[in-house]
């Protein structure tokens, strides 16, 4: 098989799907109203015994501090409702997927131009391939068994999942979340089928008709209890704040004002939904070691729960490798499906001196 030495200097890939957030709702007898995130406070206990001293007669050590005040975002339904989810989502056409290749300055062009031709030929034998299919189809499993509701969906006692074509907002597919193992993509239905032709059309050039709205129902058999919207990173909390929640129109709380201030409405964020619908690589080294448990896909086959690089090693797996091989790379080859799946994930693959 030909191969390229070496990747260009700089080698961009953009995001291939188009992917909103996604809006938490109470959902009461069939009317929907904006699930707020709530600021309040909360009195718990340390997780660790510190600030000791010397304060009893013996000379033992006895633990100050017992308590931990805190300041807390939360997102919680109302007693009578469900929760409802909504988000939209399609695919760009791969042929838009090069963003950027270019060698340094002054350095010989003709390896970048064979890289390019090289890409451009591949995207061409990939939007006609089975393997296309194939990587899309596992995008639609991910939508239809929940995977993108994350902890709501542990906790649920059942998810009723809608997907609307937005071609026709007439005809739309229903399908039972919980009954769906996670781990696996067999025996995808007519109606799975039928939605990842739809989403094919987005990936081959025709983004008019390639969009799908997805609303989720997820009942937890009882009322008023926590949901799980998007958590923020805040690298610098205030000192006495726990958690921050990710919102949409987001309110900034009046610290230390109100102790129950309603903010915006609680939502999933674009990333977190796409980080799960992208959990289908099973074409990593030795996945029978893990009963090919589908990971994110990743260049490097970075795992976040397990801390661990799964195409990283002497197999060169990793999507750094697998690209040097694109002149004659066979996209119905495990190879080939897990670097149309890095296609449509984008990223910066640039390989400097």
């Amino acid at each position: 098989m030909a191969t390229f030495k070496k990747l260009p200097a700089s080698l961009a890939l953009q995001r291939g799907t188009v992917i909103s957030d996604g809006a938490f709702f109470h959902l009461i007898d069939g009317k929907t109203e904006s699930l707020k995130v709530m600021y309040h406070g909360i009195r718990g206990t340390q997780n660790v015994a510190g600030n000791k001293s010397k304060g009893s007669a013996s000379g033992e050590s006895v633990a100050r501090e017992v308590s931990n005040i805190q300041q807390t975002e939360s997102a919680k339904l109302l007693s009578n409702a469900k929760l409802l989810v909504t988000w939209d989502f399609r695919l760009i056409d791969l042929a838009d997927i090069l963003f950027a290749s270019a060698t340094k300055a002054g350095a010989d062009k003709s390896d970048e131009q064979a890289f390019r031709k090289a890409f451009q030929g591949f995207v061409a034998r990939v939007k006609d391939s089975d393997g296309l299919k194939t990587v899309v189809g596992r995008y639609v499993r991910n939508v239809v068994n929940g995977r993108w509701l994350w902890r709501n969906r542990l906790v649920a006692e059942s998810i009723v999942i809608t997907v609307t074509p937005s071609q026709n907002s007439e005809k739309s597919y229903t399908f039972k979340a919980l009954d769906y193992n996670l781990n696996s993509f067999d025996n995808p239905s007519a109606d799975e089928q039928a939605l990842a032709e739809i989403l094919l059309t987005g990936a081959k050039g025709d983004a008019t008709n390639a969009g799908l709205h997805i609303e989720a129902v997820v009942d937890f058999g009882m009322g008023g209890v926590e949901v799980f919207p998007s958590q923020n990173y805040l690298e610098d909390k205030p000192k006495g704040f726990s958690r921050s929640l990710y919102q949409l129109n987001p309110v900034r709380p009046q610290r230390g004002a109100d102790n129950n201030q309603f903010l915006g409405q609680a939502a999933l964020r674009d990333q977190k939904i796409g980080n799960a619908i992208r959990t289908i690589d099973t074409w990593y080294p030795n996945a029978e070691e893990y009963n090919h448990k589908p990971i994110a896909v990743e260049p490097n086959g970075a795992n976040l729960e397990h801390q661990f690089f799964y195409r990283v090693g002497k197999e060169k797996m990793s999507a750094f490798d697998i690209l040097k091989e694109i002149d004659d790379l066979d996209p119905n080859s495990e190879k080939g499906m897990f670097l149309i799946a890095c296609l449509i994930r984008g990223g910066v693959y640039s390989e400097g001196d």
